[in-house]
């Protein structure tokens, strides 16, 4: 028999003001900069912001873990684990962990905390749950939650992150059921190699300088020096094939590839690599924009809704955090 670790549930949210790339291109216009052409290769269309000033992190977290927990058919009573990733916090004390217990009432969840590893966190997230419930007999259940509020963090003087980022929570309910095959959360890669530490930085200030009066505000804000991204598709080859030769999986088994929804062409040439056909990946970053680390979750949640994926099928997760840190994910239904 084994000990498996499954998503029981996902759930999602999107704030309700949807902005095409026209907006984007007028913003940046009005500066002499063209973002046209940067919006179509990333494959952009429309991204869901935030423009309630009621709306938060965690209270985008809060309807995402409702929807997770109801899909789940189970009481909030039941979860053991509060894992809150995000690196667009809502507080720094008390936790963003501890507010969100608060709203869903998980009087049993007593080990909670906030998690920033940036893009790759709900997956980093994910295997610290995974493994957490796999060595403590008396818990069973996890809730993972990351909710990402780009565009109110995103400088707008910054092309790149401000023509793209968005705002995105996603939840997922992990258990621990006894079973007599290997299923759910089967193992991840991780590889860190700081060499473009400084590229991508919120806030650029620092937060010793966050009320320096003298600090302009879009240097409080997240901004990118742009740098040729190419290198990471060799390295998420890399990682993957680690886990398929570990457990001896052809990446061919592979039914459906997840990946970080900031640039399309990245995850296409990541593929190609791999001589796997466009057929085997789920794109959501052109509707919804980029929502860091929730972007692998929402493309997974597509794919449930398409029947894209199936009972038993593998599927592999992979992403790149600021810096830079990668993960790969393996996980079967």
């Amino acid at each position: 028999m084994y000990q498996n670790i499954v998503f029981k549930s996902v759930g999602t949210y999107h704030p309700s003001t949807q902005r095409k790339n026209s907006f984007y291109v007028r913003h940046f216009k009005s500066m002499g900069i063209d973002v046209s052409g940067l919006v179509d290769h990333l494959g952009r269309n429309t991204r869901c912001v935030s423009e309630s000033k009621s709306e938060n992190t965690v209270t985008m977290a809060y309807h995402a873990a409702l929807e997770a927990l109801q899909s789940a058919n189970i009481s909030s009573s039941e979860i053991d684990i509060i894992i809150f990733g995000t690196d667009s916090p809502e507080k720094l004390v008390p936790s963003n962990a501890l507010l969100l217990h608060d709203k869903l009432n998980t009087v049993n969840a007593h080990q909670i905390f906030d998690m920033n590893s940036n893009c790759i966190g709900m997956l980093s997230a994910i295997d610290v749950a995974a493994r957490l419930l796999l060595t403590n007999h008396r818990i069973s259940k996890a809730l993972v939650v990351g909710s990402f509020m780009g565009s109110r963090i995103s400088s707008m003087e910054d092309p790149v992150c401000y023509s793209n980022m968005a705002d995105a929570a996603a939840a997922v309910v992990l258990e621990k059921v006894e079973e007599s095959d290997r299923r759910g959360f089967i193992d991840t890669n991780f590889k860190t190699d700081p060499v473009v530490k400084d590229a991508f930085q919120f806030p650029v200030c620092g937060l010793t300088k966050l009320f320096d009066n003298e600090t302009r505000a879009e240097e409080k804000k997240l901004k990118l020096i742009p740098f040729d991204t190419s290198f990471i598709c060799h390295e998420w080859v890399q990682l993957m094939q680690v886990l398929f030769e570990r457990y001896n999986i052809s990446k061919h088994n592979i039914t459906q590839y997840f990946f970080s929804q900031f640039s399309k062409p990245d995850a296409e040439t990541t593929l190609g690599l791999m001589s796997v056909g466009l057929d085997k990946y789920t794109y959501v970053g052109n509707k919804y924009g980029y929502t860091g680390l929730t972007s692998p979750i929402l493309a997974y949640n597509e794919a449930l809704q398409n029947r894209a994926i199936n009972d038993g099928d593998y599927v592999m997760f992979c992403s790149v955090g600021a810096g830079y840190n990668i993960c790969a994910l393996l996980y079967r239904l």
